[in-house]
């Protein structure tokens, strides 16, 4: 095995030793993007929040096409500061497992300031980035690995996705995900202590 495969497996591992929760988010678009949808998943699958917000920002409608949330699916739920405490808790000094951490933690980072709140302290963990690396796809003009989607990991891993762009099945699907590769490397760590 390759060094580079073996620095992915353990990182891998090291994430499945201890519990985690995943993350995942809906939002008004890709410029200045806020929360619309937030879900969080503990590792054990049980679900610790799955919310729908009215942003204070109107919800771009190539974003709403995509959800399915838009202004007005959006214009009787609460506001941000309502799930907030429950969110933060939820986050808190835990390992968050989120499948494009880097979008997201900007989303949560956009969503908080608009309210005048400060984003717990949690250590991301980018599902994405990794299932990149370990596609192995390289872009040397971005000299980065190519980022896959949700679905090409899903798929990789034979796992069914019932409801792609809903922040709690996004969240199931990336445990699911993480659970097989974790299951992956596992039967392969035994296949290799077969030929010692």
């Amino acid at each position: 095995m390759d060094r580079n495969l073996a620095a992915l497996h353990d990182r891998l591992r090291h994430l499945v030793r201890e519990p985690f929760v995943v993350l995942d988010t809906e939002t008004t678009g890709l410029v200045a993007p806020e929360l619309v949808s937030v879900a969080v998943l503990g590792s054990d699958d049980r679900t610790i929040l799955n919310e729908i917000v009215r942003p204070a920002k109107p919800i771009d409608p190539d974003a709403g096409r995509i959800s399915g949330l838009t202004d007005e699916v959006v214009a009787d739920r609460p506001e941000f500061p309502s799930i907030e405490s429950a969110l933060s808790s939820a986050l808190r000094g835990r390992i968050v497992v989120i499948y494009n951490a880097a979008f997201d933690t900007k989303v949560l980072a956009n969503t908080y300031a608009r309210y005048g709140f400060e984003v717990p302290e949690f250590t991301p963990w980018c599902a994405m980035e990794w299932f990149a690396e370990l596609n192995g796809d390289w872009d040397s003009s971005r000299q980065a690995f190519r980022w896959q989607s949700l679905a090409s990991a899903a798929t990789r891993y034979g796992i069914p996705q019932a409801q792609a762009h809903d922040a709690l099945d996004d969240c199931r699907t990336t445990l699911r995900v993480v659970q097989a590769a974790a299951a992956q490397i596992a039967a392969s760590d035994t296949d290799l202590r077969l030929f010692d």
